[in-house]
């Protein structure tokens, strides 16, 4: 069964070894095989700044999306984005 994160104008969908990003604004989403997925958070004051795109090498996102998340939002991606991690580490 897929798992669901709502924020914003955004769906983040992970279904598998598969997260899909949708916007509300695009027709087209951005999509991810979990082994090339790359997840980099940088904490914003009382906020994050999260990057989701292709991983390259042990530091870089690159494309993707950037979002920005209270600690509430944070909370929740983090038990979202979990299963993601499993699924690309094998766990």
């Amino acid at each position: 069964m897929a798992a669901e994160f709502h924020l914003g104008d955004y769906i983040l969908v992970q279904d598998g070894r598969t997260l899909e990003i949708f916007h509300r604004d695009l027709s087209e989403s951005s999509r991810y095989h979990v082994a090339f997925l790359g997840v980099d958070v940088q904490p914003r004051g009382d906020a994050f700044k999260v990057r989701l795109g292709a991983r390259r090498g042990d530091n870089q996102v690159i494309g993707g999306v950037g979002l920005k998340m209270n600690q509430e939002e944070f909370t929740r991606f983090r038990e979202f984005i979990a299963l993601a991690i499993a699924a690309r580490d094998g766990s």
